[in-house]
């Protein structure tokens, strides 16, 4: 091995280094960590669409959150939407609404999203186990062709049969129009929803979030201010 040879052996074992280094101190800080949540205790239903919901559906408050796993800002959000969820949707004082809306996924996130709603077809309830492993996945750079496989087969779910339910899967259709009808245009969006009423902007404090994510102090006032 020549001198540029071992040199560049060097540098690729360093850059190899790093990458890992990262990847244990993401893991490490828990910013894709969504272990914190208890899916067993906490309701899980459909809404009159057919969005996915976490909760209680009569709490007076819901927080929908328009997502796509592969978006780089919403794999930094999910953290605080895991904060959210363990800190209100757990404790029964508002519910959470997730929409699929790809954007950075494209048509990647499409098919995952399909098979994550036949994933609950099979097992009512489900779609939240795919949610959690598609962001553990998106987390670990691991978001790719082979996701929803990995997540059906650690679900223990017959990948075949779920391949001939995804054609007809259409709720990420209506989450991306029911989107699209109230002006969301990028990911992570957020709104609110009050009782049964409309979805609406969250605005506190004089300021209206009607892109972007909402910050985690923000939702918690929100929902203190209609369940104190």
């Amino acid at each position: 091995m020549n001198t540029k040879q071992r040199q560049s052996t060097i540098i690729l074992g360093v850059v190899v280094i790093t990458v890992i280094a990262v990847g244990i101190a993401i893991a490490a800080s828990g910013q894709f960590n969504t272990t914190a949540i208890n899916l067993n205790t906490i309701p899980k239903s459909r809404g009159a669409d057919g969005a996915f919901m976490l909760g209680d559906p009569d709490a007076p408050i819901t927080i929908i959150e328009f997502a796509d796993y592969a978006c780089p800002h919403c794999q930094t959000y999910h953290s605080e939407i895991t904060r959210f969820i363990k800190n209100y949707v757990e404790t029964g004082r508002a519910a959470f609404e997730y929409r699929s809306f790809p954007t950075a996924g494209g048509t990647l996130t499409v098919f995952t999203s399909q098979i994550a709603e036949c994933i609950d077809n099979e097992r009512p309830g489900a779609f939240w186990e795919a949610y959690k492993r598609f962001y553990d996945l998106a987390g670990t750079a691991r978001y790719n062709q082979d996701a929803a496989r990995i997540v059906a087969n650690e679900l223990g779910m017959n990948y075949t049969a779920l391949l001939r339910c995804q054609p007809n899967a259409q709720q990420v259709n209506i989450d991306t129009q029911f989107g699209q009808t109230y002006g969301v245009s990028g990911t992570p969006a957020v709104m609110m929803r009050v009782g049964s009423g409309a979805p609406q902007w969250i605005t506190h404090n004089g300021v209206t979030y009607n892109r972007g994510p909402v910050p985690y102090d923000v939702l918690a006032a929100v929902v203190s201010s209609f369940s104190s």
